[in-house]
């Protein structure tokens, strides 16, 4: 029996245009013409019937339909070019870095070009996944995971701390008055709160972490809104459509370009935060030992400063 899969042609150039956030560099990727890549993305809207891509001006975003897709393909993809690469026996040569979907788009592409650069040439490929076990093959060299820094095993190094506080749009505040920022725990309903919950039991501070925090009970009978993975949290926050919990290192450009404000204050639990996950063996590649002397560097540089990453 056929299988009834999209045109792969189309969904190739989609999860390009997915990852770069851009059709212009998904052409360069995929050494075609833009328009080719906006043709291929149009026919695979016509195969869903529905629009995949938000569009504002040369800015596009992934709808919630296309969010989904893009996740299908990037795993997809990820493990089909992993288990190519173990049948062509890659050389030393390389990386492969696992890490979430959200951590993969917020954090490690926008820093793409100098990880690139301390791995003095190595090609970097990625797994992304929202499982972390996922990330215990041993064709992953690192990984990047949320925790306290336990994965029995293996090494970890912090990246940086939890910083969680709630964010919002300015129109959102404009819009709703009686949110007080300097008192949210009287004045924050749980019927504007976004949430991106926590499926795979990895310690995400959620709304109901943050009511235990504030000691503040909540109804259970009023559930909050989930949302599957944190980039889509940030669009429907960016969208008005509520409030979320923002970690910072994730939300930052938004907030620095002023389309969302952060409220309230900064909560941090000890431990927790952003480490980069290995098999003490993998330093013995040399790319792999520049890549990590790079992170370590940045972060402590962070660190030191007291900056937001």
């Amino acid at each position: 029996m056929r299988r009834r899969l999209p045109p792969l042609n189309a969904l190739l150039a989609f999860e390009a245009a997915a990852r770069h956030g851009n059709f212009t560099r998904a052409a360069h990727e995929l050494s075609v013409a833009q328009p080719a890549v906006t043709r291929h993305i149009a026919n695979l809207e016509n195969w869903f019937g529905t629009s995949l891509f938000k569009r504002n001006g040369n800015h596009v975003s992934l709808t919630a339909q296309g969010q989904e897709v893009a996740d299908l393909a990037l795993g997809a993809f990820d493990r089909l070019e992993l288990g190519f690469d173990r049948l062509a026996k890659r050389g030393e040569n390389e990386l492969v870095i696992g890490a979430s979907f959200g951590m993969a788009h917020l954090w490690v592409m926008p820093r793409i070009s100098e990880l690139r650069d301390a791995a003095h040439g190595a090609a970097i490929n990625f797994v992304t996944s929202d499982t972390y076990t996922d990330f215990d093959s041993n064709k992953v060299d690192f990984s990047i995971r949320f925790g306290t820094g336990h994965w029995p095993g293996y090494a970890a190094d912090l990246l940086f701390r939890e910083e969680v506080q709630v964010i919002a749009t300015p129109k959102f505040l404009q819009a709703h008055p009686s949110l007080d920022p300097n008192n949210l725990t009287e004045t924050l309903t749980q019927d504007w709160m976004l949430d991106h919950g926590d499926e795979h039991a990895i310690g995400w501070f959620t709304w109901h972490t943050w009511h235990q925090h504030h000691q503040l009970g909540f109804d259970t009978t009023r559930l909050f809104t989930e949302i599957r993975n944190y980039p889509t949290l940030l669009d429907m926050v960016l969208s008005g459509e509520g409030v979320g919990l923002g970690s910072s290192g994730l939300e930052d450009p938004h907030v620095l370009s002023g389309e969302l404000v952060r409220l309230g204050p900064v909560i941090s639990r000890p431990d927790h935060g952003y480490y980069l996950v290995y098999d003490p063996d993998t330093l013995e590649k040399p790319a792999a030992q520049n890549l990590r002397n790079h992170l370590l560097t940045e972060a402590k540089h962070r660190l030191d400063s007291g900056a937001t990453p």
